[in-house]
Parts: structure tokens; C-alpha cells; sequence
């Protein structure tokens, strides 16, 4: 997006040069000849810098600035003076003034003040939306090689070059949507811009109305002072919306406006503030169903159904569950102080057999958990929960506790028979199943909820292994 520019300059000889010049530079420039005029526009969009002549008719200059920093607008003002004064510098600096040019200034002067303004907004938005309760991640690539997982990454790099198009990313949780919105921010032309996070189901609807629109002073008890939401801190970036089908019907309407508008208001505001900001939602609901159900409006669900990236579970990128274990456990280990080198066979094995409900985000916890339990170089079945060990402790899966003579630890030894070696995934995938079902006497909303899987994922796998699907 290209940075905007005011220009409030009366003489319009200089400022008409200066737009010239600026919108040269590639600047979205814009002009007025009074104060009143620049005050207007800056109400109907956001600026990135203002160039302010002290000297105006009407509102002067220095008075423009205060008004500007009083309703808490974070625009970079410069003024421009023909006659620079000690007083004067420092009042236009108390008023919220960056810098100030002396009349006459050449060109190569005032592109080197730009830069600098430019550069110092770009600081201060990133401050501020890190201050906000916006979660910086360490590591965000994604990782892996399973056909599953390559298709995903596919479809994220397409959807990510349209720089425009909303996004809506589907999967259960756990499975590392908010890693596939990260690569589409960080993999588009906004990378440069800001990244910005609002939880929906994390705060109720008047404060999440208030954190992502912003208000102004005395909008509701406790607004002491003007505050910019997260759409507005967003603004050249991306706005990434999690949990949205928590996001209450009341708020939805107002949500739709910014994504087709790209205006909004804050609360208590009559003014409306444009942004350039790309949306991206994800959510483990089924709006489809939501929507059925009147829970989630249509036209938002239409409107987000643009750019849709589904992520697969991590039983379904089975071949990618080690990879992410040792990417897991390698970046952990310094951290934690830990010199665990891999992952034993028999974890292997058991991480292989297991279903993963909580998909990555349980593997990760896991290896973050068993790397501050090991003490030796390899992770072992110790250091797996019991429960897991458990689960995938079948006939041919079997797990024992082993007292070790001299220190009294246990461990756990997973140890799988030549028989289950020799069978194929889809097969030990279908005998699982028909013990799950076994196990819940054929219901099979239960069984799809100790499989971790919707019931209509259950009786889609059913269908695909030949077994009954009567209801």
C-alpha cells in the first residue's frame, strides 16, 4: 500500500509542487489550502504524514497539530515555516510536531525528512500493536511433506498473492490455522505491513467491539481517552479475525461493513476512519451448519468464503507427525536447557499409532512436556502420558511398566509385534475404527469423539472401508 501524504500549504505555487513532487516519489498525496479543509480530509481517512505551513489562514498551523494529537490521530506532522524561531520549534514540538522545514528548503532535503517520518510511524505501529494484546510467534513456518500438507501450502501461496481477497481458514483445533494465516500475511505484498490478532471468542461482545473499532473519549464508562482498535492498527496489513464463528450476531453486521467498505467507526464516533486492511478468519465451527442454524449471517459467511484454505487434521499428514515432532523438539531443547537428540523407536511407533485429537498443538505441548522430563539423549516412552500409552496399547500395541533396578524410575516400553509391522496404514487405520466402535457398542457420535473426527468424517471413513453406515 502506498504511504499517504498530506500537504497543508496555503501559497499554491509550493503546494502544488510539493504534490507533484511526492506523488512522483509514489506517495497517495493530498492537498488542502486551510486547516479546516486538511482537518476534513484527515476525518475521512488516515494519514501516515502531514505537512503543516505554521503560518494559515483561519486555524493556524500550530493549532491544527493540537487538535490532530488531541483526538489521538497518530499521523507524523511536520510543519513548514518561513520563519524558524527557538520558541516556535519547541512549541510545535510540545504540540506533537516530528520535525519542522525552513522556507526555502530544497527537494533532497525534505525526501530525506520524509523517509525518516515514514520509518518513525512505521516504529510506532509496530509498538503499538505488539503493546496491544497482538501475539508475536518466534517460529512460524510450517513444516512438512505429506501430500496433505503440500497441497496446503499450495493453496496458501496462490490465496496469499491476492492480496485483497478475505480468507477464511477451516480445521479442527489444534491443527496450526493461525501458522497458515501468518504465511499468507508474510507471503503477500503486506508483509512489510503490521500483523494483527483478535481472538473472538477470548472477550465479550462490548469489549471486542471496542478492541477491534477503537473509541473515542467518553464513549462508555472507563473511556478515559481516545483509543485506536485493531482494525485501525491493522491498516496496511492484515487483520487476522480467530474464532470468528464465536463472534456474537449483534457485532457480525458491523464486521461485514469494514471487509466490503473498508470504513468503520469507533464507539461513540460519527466519524469514518478507511483503512487498507486484508481479513483473514479462521475457525474449527461449521459456519455452513451455523448459518442453517441462523447462529452466523449468510452474507458475512458469503463474504469471508472467498479465498477458503481447509487444514487437515495431523492423522491425515501422518507422514508429516515425526518431522514436527523433531522440528518441535529442536527448537524446545536450547530453551529448556535439554540435550535430547531425537525420539526413540518406540516413541516413533507410538506417535505413528496414535490419532492426534488435538492435532499439532497437543504434539507440540507434548514434546515441550517430555523434553523437561527426559534425561537422556533420546526421548523415550517414559516420557509419554500414561493415557496416551494407553490408547494405542492394543492387541499388537502393547505397553509395559518397567522398574529400572538402582535409580526407581519407570519406564514405559511400547513394543509392537511383527504381525501389526507388516500391515499397511489403511489397515490399522480400519482395525482402530472397529475397535472404537466396538468399544461404544456402535454409537457412533461417541466413537467419533474418542477418534477425535466429526461424526460425518466417521461415516464418510466408513463408507470409503466398507462397513454399515445405517443410522
Amino acid at each position: 500500500m502506498n504511504e499517504r501524504i498530506l500537504i497543508v500549504e496555503d501559497d499554491d505555487t509550493l503546494r502544488l509542487t510539493l504534490h507533484e513532487f511526492l506523488s512522483q516519489q509514489g506517495f497517495d498525496t493530498h492537498s488542502a489550502a486551510t486547516a479546516e479543509t486538511g482537518l476534513q480530509l484527515v476525518q475521512q481517512q488516515p494519514f501516515h504524514l502531514a505537512l503543516i505551513d505554521l503560518q494559515l489562514p483561519g486555524i493556524s498551523g500550530l493549532d491544527m497539530i493540537k487538535m490532530m494529537t488531541g483526538s489521538g490521530d497518530d499521523t507524523v506532522k511536520v510543519v513548514m515555516t518561513a520563519n524558524p524561531q527557538v520558541g516556535t520549534a519547541i512549541s510545535t514540538l510540545k504540540a506533537g510536531a516530528y520535525d519542522y522545514l525552513s522556507k526555502p528548503f530544497d527537494l533532497a532535503e525534505l525526501r530525506a525528512l520524509v523517509a525518516r517520518a515514514m520509518e518513525l510511524r512505521q516504529l510506532r505501529h509496530e509498538v503499538a500493536w505488539r503493546r496491544v494484546h497482538c501475539e508475536g510467534r518466534s517460529d512460524t513456518r510450517m513444516v512438512g511433506t505429506s501430500p496433505a500438507f503440500l497441497n496446503l501450502t499450495a493453496t496458501t501461496e496462490r490465496i496469499a498473492a491476492a492480496a485483497r481477497v478475505p480468507v477464511l481458514i477451516l480445521g479442527e483445533s489444534g491443527t496450526g490455522k493461525e501458522h497458515v494465516a501468518q504465511s499468507i500475511h508474510r507471503l503477500s505484498e503486506r508483509a512489510s505491513g503490521p500483523w494483527v490478532t483478535v481472538n473472538c471468542s477470548a472477550l465479550p461482545e462490548g469489549l471486542l467491539e471496542s478492541e477491534m473499532f477503537g473509541h473515542e473519549k467518553g464513549s462508555f464508562t472507563d473511556a478515559r481517552q481516545a483509543r485506536k482498535g485493531l482494525l485501525e492498527l491493522a491498516d496496511g496489513g492484515t487483520l487476522f479475525l480467530d474464532e470468528i464463528g464465536d463472534m456474537s450476531l449483534a457485532l457480525q453486521p458491523k464486521l461485514l461493513r469494514a471487509i466490503e467498505t473498508q470504513t468503520f467507526r469507533r464507539l461513540g464516533s460519527q466519524k469514518e476512519t478507511q483503512v487498507n486492511v486484508r481479513f483473514v478468519a479462521a475457525t474449527h465451527r461449521n459456519l455452513p451448519e451455523m448459518v442453517a442454524q441462523g447462529t452466523f449471517r449468510q452474507d458475512l459467511y458469503y463474504r469471508l468464503n472467498v479465498g477458503t484454505i481447509e487444514v487437515p487434521p495431523l492423522r491425515d499428514r501422518r507422514e508429516d507427525i515425526i518431522g514436527l515432532a523433531e522440528h518441535f523438539m529442536f527448537s524446545f531443547a536450547p530453551t529448556i536447557g535439554c540435550a535430547s537428540q531425537g525420539l526413540s523407536e518406540e516413541v516413533r511407533r507410538c506417535f505413528e499409532a496414535y490419532h492426534w485429537p488435538g492435532n499439532i498443538r497437543e504434539l507440540r505441548n507434548l514434546i515441550e512436556r517430555a523434553l523437561i522430563l527426559c534425561s537422556d539423549k533420546m526421548i523415550g516412552a517414559a516420557q509419554l502420558p500414561r493415557e496416551m500409552l494407553n490408547l494405542v496399547a492394543e492387541p499388537n500395541l502393547v505397553t509395559q511398566a518397567i522398574e529400572t533396578p538402582g535409580d526407581g524410575r519407570c519406564h514405559a516400553a511400547c513394543s509392537v509385534d511383527r504381525e501389526l509391522t507388516d500391515l499397511s496404514l489403511a489397515s490399522a487405520t480400519t482395525r482402530h475404527i472397529e475397535r472404537v466402535l466396538a468399544r461404544c457398542d456402535g454409537n457412533k457420535t461417541r466413537a467419533a469423539e474418542l477418534l477425535g473426527i466429526s461424526r460425518l468424517t466417521l461415516r464418510s471413513r466408513l463408507l470409503a472401508i466398507g462397513l454399515a453406515v445405517d443410522e
